[in-house]
C-alpha cells in the first residue's frame, strides 16, 4: 500500500497518461482502448464530472450543447454523473478536464468480478488448505474477528445462507437501489465466504475471521459487471457506516479521481481497504484498479506450493500474497452448494479476514499498524524483498498474531500467551486439521450448478 503522502502531481500523470497521452494527432482525441482483452474499459454514454466552486454558467451551458449533455444523476463525492452522446466519452472528458470550471471528468469506467468458478464439491472444513497454509488454527487460539465489521463490496451477499446469515449486518444495493444487497451473481458470496463464514455450525466451511460482521454492499449485477461510479458510492456509504475494513475483489482498468477520493475518504474514517490484483497475468498483464490506487492493499494469489499462481497479476503496485487456487466457499442460491474456485478475489478476502483477525486481538491499532503487521509478518517468496509477484509476501495468521502480541505492554494478559482463558470461547472451536477439524453433519450432496464467468 502507498500512503497518501504519494503528491497529487503523480496521480495526475497516471490519469494523464491514460486519458491525455494516447492523443490521436489526427484528430486530437483520445485512443483508451475500448476494450482490454475481452473486456469494455468504460461504459458507453455517460461520464463523471466534479465541477470547481462558482463554475461559470456560460462555459458549462457551451460544453453540454456540443456534446449534448445531459444530467443523468448525483454521484458520491460531488461527482456528476453525465449522459453524452455514445462514442464522444472520451474527447468530452478530456475537453472537460482542461476547462477550468471543472476540477476532474472522466469516463465511467466498468468494473469486473476478479474470479473464475469450478466445479462444486463436498463441503469439508479439511479441504481449506488454504486456512492450515496460513496457519490459521494457531490464531484462533487468540481471535477470530469479533466486534470488526468487514465491508464486502461485490455482486452482494446471500442474505440467509447458513454460513453467512448471522454474520450479516444493514447493506445497500447500489444496482437496483434500495436496501437488500441480495447476490444474483455468487461472487459476493464466495468472497464473504472466504472472510467470515460461520465456524462450529456444522454446514460446509469456517471463515478466517468467522466471528466478524459482514457488511453487504452491492455494485455489481447479475453478470458480474458493475461502474465505477456505483464502487465510489459504495466506498463513502460504507465509511460513512463504521466499517473497519473494506473488501474489493473487484478490477477496473482505468485511474479514476472519483475512486481515489473515496478510497482516501474511506482511509482517513479509519478503514483498511484491500484490492484484488487481477487475474491478467496470461493476458497481457495490466494494471488494475483500485488495486493499484493509492491507500489500497493489492493482493496477489498463491497456489498450495506458495508459488505465484498463473492467473495472478503481478506489478509493483502488489503488496501482499494470499491463498487464491482451490478456494471452497459457499454459493448461491442453493445453501448447501459449495465452489472450489480460483483469482485473486479469493486471496483478497484472506487478507481482510487477517487484518479482522489482528484488530480484534488488539481494537486499538489503527489501520497503518494493521498493515504494517500484515507486511513484516508475511512469509517472503520470490525474489528477496518486495517484489512485483508477491509484494511483501505470503500472508501468515500465527505469525501476525504473534507480531501483534509482541508489541503489547508486558504487564498486559494476553489469552493463549500469558493468560489462560482465550478471547474467543465458541462451544468447540476449530482445531488443526491434524487433530478433529470441524466436520459438518452430512447433508444434501452439492449437484452441479451455475458456471460463473
Amino acid at each position: 500500500m502507498v500512503t497518501s503522502a504519494r503528491s497529487r502531481s503523480v496521480f495526475i500523470s497516471l490519469i494523464l497518461i491514460l486519458l491525455l497521452a494516447l492523443l490521436a494527432s489526427c484528430s486530437g482525441r483520445l485512443r483508451l482502448p475500448r476494450l482490454i482483452g475481452k473486456k469494455e474499459t468504460f461504459a458507453s454514454g455517460r461520464i463523471l464530472i466534479k465541477f470547481n466552486a462558482g463554475s461559470s454558467s456560460v462555459s458549462m451551458a457551451e460544453m453540454a450543447k456540443k456534446f449534448d449533455l445531459r444530467p443523468s444523476s448525483i454521484s458520491c463525492g460531488a461527482v456528476h454523473i453525465h449522459s453524452v452522446r455514445p462514442g464522444t466519452e472520451l474527447e468530452a472528458a478530456e475537453v472537460f478536464t482542461l476547462d477550468p470550471a471543472v476540477d476532474y471528468a472522466e469516463p465511467d469506467f466498468l468494473i469486473f468480478a476478479a474470479a473464475d468458478a469450478g466445479t462444486p464439491d463436498d463441503p469439508f472444513f479439511d479441504k481449506q488448505w488454504a486456512l492450515a497454509k496460513i496457519e490459521a488454527e494457531s490464531a484462533w487460539k487468540v481471535a477470530a474477528g469479533s466486534n470488526v465489521t468487514i465491508a464486502v463490496i461485490d455482486s452482494g451477499v446471500d442474505l440467509d445462507h447458513p454460513e453467512l446469515a448471522a454474520r450479516v449486518v444493514e447493506g445497500y444495493d447500489f444496482v437496483n437501489g434500495d436496501s437488500q444487497a441480495d447476490d444474483d451473481y455468487g461472487h459476493g458470496t464466495l468472497v464473504a465466504g472466504v472472510a467470515a463464514a460461520a465456524a462450529n455450525n456444522d454446514v460446509g466451511i469456517a471463515g478466517l475471521a468467522w466471528n466478524a460482521r459482514i457488511m453487504p454492499v452491492k455494485v455489481l449485477d447479475g453478470q458480474g459487471q458493475g461502474v465505477s461510479s456505483n464502487l465510489t458510492c459504495a466506498l463513502y456509504w460504507a465509511a460513512d457506516r463504521g466499517a473497519d475494513i473494506i473488501n474489493i475483489s473487484i478490477i477496473s482498468f482505468g485511474p479514476s479521481f472519483g475512486m481515489q477520493s473515496a478510497i482516501n475518504y474511506a482511509a482517513n474514517e479509519g478503514a483498511l481497504i484491500f484490492s484484488a490484483a487481477g487475474n491478467l497475468f496470461e493476458e497481457g498483464n495490466p494494471v488494475t484498479y483500485p488495486a493499484a490506487h493509492d491507500n489500497v492493499i493489492a493482493v496477489a494469489a498463491t497456489d498450495k506450493d506458495d508459488a505465484h499462481a498463473w492467473f495472478s497479476s503481478a506489478g509493483a503496485f502488489v503488496d501482499i500474497a494470499a491463498p487464491g487456487v482451490g478456494i471452497y466457499s459457499p454459493f448461491p442460491p442453493t445453501h448447501d452448494e459449495y465452489r472450489s474456485v480460483y483469482g485473486t478475489s479469493l486471496a483478497t478476502p484472506h487478507g481482510a479476514g487477517l487484518a479482522a483477525l489482528v484488530l480484534s486481538a488488539v481494537p486499538s491499532l489503527s489501520s497503518e499498524e494493521v498493515e504494517k503487521i500484515i507486511q513484516q509478518s508475511a512469509v517472503d517468496l520470490g525474489e528477496a524483498g518486495k517484489d512485483d509477484k508477491f509484494g511483501h509476501g505470503r500472508i501468515d495468521a500465527s505469525a501476525a498474531i504473534s507480531l501483534t502480541l509482541s508489541s503489547l505492554p508486558v504487564q498486559l494478559l494476553l489469552p493463549g500467551v500469558n493468560a489462560p482463558v482465550p478471547t474467543e470461547t465458541p462451544t468447540a472451536a476449530p482445531s488443526p486439521v491434524s487433530e478433529t477439524p470441524p466436520t459438518p453433519t452430512p447433508g444434501p450432496t452439492p449437484t452441479p450448478g451455475r458456471q460463473q464467468s
